[in-house]
């Protein structure tokens, strides 16, 4: 029986929707405690196994990968909101911090070359110090795809085997790095990219179904590094209970019943909210910023208005660029 075509889900929009809500609560707390930080691991895994399952659908089809076509497509819908994002708050940025800040923010965000987990420091290097994710997830782009496709030329298995293998090295190099350093390094964020793209090709060599505590299985884990982190600084376990948390979430939506869990994930609003998500998650950290530094307070008094003001904003860019997105889509096919 062959797995089918990966269509629209709507709970992997809900998943996406709750994602974001971590992410930006977390930010918009900060001096507080909130172990929402893995927010982000669960945009990772998901992303590993969204790539994965187009690129072997696509080899399945037609016996290859278009690498001018996936990287086209990459670009076309990730650069028109970022650019936009950009454009928008330089000046805010360059009149309340100054031009040099909103120069070096603009050009390692425009690169991808923010340091890893730069947002979670103790002091402020820039307004746009959340796109470290973004380069994370612009390597892992670069890297998997050729990767993937001379994987696939061998046995279908054995494309599972090595990518089990490099998720679990980059689990075990995260603990080391921590335990020298004490710090959540880049391998150990690309190790949620790794574990979504291992459920990718399980699911697409082989169609089974789970049972219903398995989506519950996954929203207890990732409440568990909520949980741990907000209690104690961000750590290596935590990055891996939220992974875990992920991948069995998206394992639950993808081959469990359509349960209650289903069903909250799916439904419209928060549909809708996990469609805006890159655009919210862009938009987010530098509205906090400029509102902090224009009140001249933390983030924690200007977050319930910081975060409105995002989804706003957030809403607006993408009704702007996906007309822009699909016209180029369009043209480029």
């Amino acid at each position: 029986m062959r797995p089918p075509r990966l269509g629209y889900i709507p709970a992997l929009d809900g998943l996406r929707a709750l994602a974001i809500v971590l992410v930006a609560v977390y930010h918009a707390v900060m001096p507080a405690h909130f172990g929402g930080a893995g927010g982000v691991d669960v945009f990772f895994v998901l992303s590993g196994f969204l790539i994965t399952t187009l690129l072997v659908q696509e080899r399945r089809a037609t016996g290859t990968v278009s690498f001018r076509r996936f990287y086209t497509r990459r670009l076309v819908r990730l650069y028109p909101p970022l650019l936009l994002m950009l454009a928008v708050v330089f000046v805010p940025i360059a009149v309340t911090m100054g031009v040099k800040t909103a120069l070096s923010g603009s050009g390692l965000s425009l690169f991808y070359l923010m340091p890893v987990g730069a947002e979670s420091g103790s002091t402020m290097l820039s307004p746009y110090e959340h796109t470290w994710s973004l380069g994370v997830e612009e390597w892992f782009y670069f890297l998997w795809p050729p990767a993937l496709l001379l994987l696939l030329r061998g046995r279908r298995r054995w494309a599972v085997v090595a990518a089990a293998v490099a998720a679990a090295g980059l689990a075990v190099g995260a603990f080391v790095a921590e335990a020298e350093s004490a710090e959540v390094s880049f391998i150990l964020r690309a190790c949620g990219l790794m574990a979504g793209c291992v459920l990718a090709l399980v699911l697409q060599r082989r169609a089974f179904s789970v049972g219903r505590w398995v989506g519950l299985a996954g929203l207890a884990f990732l409440a568990l590094s909520v949980l741990r982190s907000s209690m104690a600084p961000f750590s290596t376990l935590d990055v891996l209970t939220a992974d875990l948390g992920a991948l069995l979430l998206v394992l639950g939506i993808m081959r469990g019943p359509q349960g209650l869990l289903h069903k909250i994930l799916s439904v419209g609003p928060f549909a809708s909210l996990g469609r805006v998500s890159y655009e919210i998650y862009l938009w987010h950290y530098p509205v906090l910023c400029i509102l902090g530094v224009l009140n001249h307070s933390d983030w924690l008094e200007v977050g319930w208005l910081a975060l409105p003001i995002s989804l706003v904003l957030a809403v607006v860019a993408h009704r702007v660029t996906q007309p822009l997105i699909a016209r180029l889509r369009k043209s480029l096919a």
